[in-house]
């Protein structure tokens, strides 16, 4: 019984761990504490004494459940790499995100000055037009 409470709150943890990409504990739920408390070793040997002592209780092997235990740590590493190395992919891409909204403003000012330039250039163009409008009469 206490090794389905285990495994049920290990499995929570991990579920919560790969949700929100935290830690174990959560620091909220006590359970979450029971089980960093102890090492995985000294979790399974506790839950071995207390099979021992109720047998009769447990309808699955305790191999079983180590071995599932251990599958679930190795999901768990794996689903960690791979948080991580989407969390360096995203970072990466906020820094070329934030290089090209840095050149786009420099664009941006690069092309208000040549719209400016531009009118200013159609003003002395109608001056100069006038002028020799002017004097070809």
């Amino acid at each position: 019984l206490c090794s389905y409470f285990y495994l049920f709150h290990f499995v929570k943890s991990v579920n919560k761990c790969l949700l929100c990409s935290m830690p174990f504990s959560t620091g909220n739920a006590p359970e979450d504490d029971a089980l960093n408390r102890y090492s995985r070793t000294e979790r399974t040997t506790y839950s071995r004494y207390s099979r021992d002592a109720n047998s009769s209780g447990s309808s699955v092997p305790s191999n079983a459940l180590e071995k599932r235990i251990e599958e679930l740590e190795r999901e768990l590493a794996k689903e960690r790499q791979e948080n991580v190395r989407l969390m360096k992919m995203t970072q990466d891409k906020e820094e070329v995100i934030g290089k090209l909204k840095e050149e786009i403003d420099l664009l941006n000012r690069d092309l208000d000055d040549i719209e400016d330039e531009n009118e200013q250039l159609k003003q002395e163009n109608k001056t100069l037009l006038k002028v020799v409008g002017q004097l070809t009469r």
